[in-house]
């Protein structure tokens, strides 16, 4: 299914700052449904060409580059997303050009990813029996965390 995506930046009116700049805001819409999310820059209304959503005048190099970096990487990440799991959302982009992530893996999880690496080098840089302490390691805190409130907590190293 062909999905339509498109990225849009605009000033947020009403916030106006001291200085009298206003927030640049980004706009994504997929399929019609939109999200938004501040850019982080923010600029004078007289500066701001509103049918490019772009900046102008002599300032305008510096914040131009930025938007069109920001746009860049929600581009690859709509693709990326589209490619990898076939629905995308504009919110999924959002978030993930955000850093906010959706997946959450246990500690029990990434203790057997880091047990099946360590595998794949008994032999070259690691022995058996390191290995087998991991497995070991993993089988006791997997026990803990049965008994314990705390089995279904998720870790997130951010």
């Amino acid at each position: 299914m062909k999905s339509t995506f498109k990225v849009l930046f605009y000033l947020k009116k009403g916030s106006e700052k001291k200085n009298g700049e206003v927030m640049i805001m980004a706009r994504i819409t997929i399929d019609g449904k939109l999200c938004q999310f501040s850019t982080k820059q923010s600029i004078l209304p007289d500066s701001w060409n509103i049918a490019a959503g772009k900046a102008k005048g002599k300032d305008a190099g510096k914040i131009n580059a930025l938007l069109d970096d920001i746009k860049a990487s929600l581009n690859n990440i709509y693709h990326e997303q589209q490619r990898r799991d076939n629905y995308v959302t504009a919110e999924k982009v959002k978030n993930e050009f955000l850093g906010h992530s959706e997946k959450h893996e246990t500690v029990l999880t990434l203790f057997k990813k880091h047990n099946d690496d360590v595998k794949q080098l008994v032999g070259i840089s690691k022995t058996i029996a390191t290995y087998r302490k991991y497995e070991v390691t993993r089988r006791h805190l997997g026990k803990s965390t049965q008994s314990s409130p705390l089995n279904s907590e998720q870790f997130d190293p951010c």
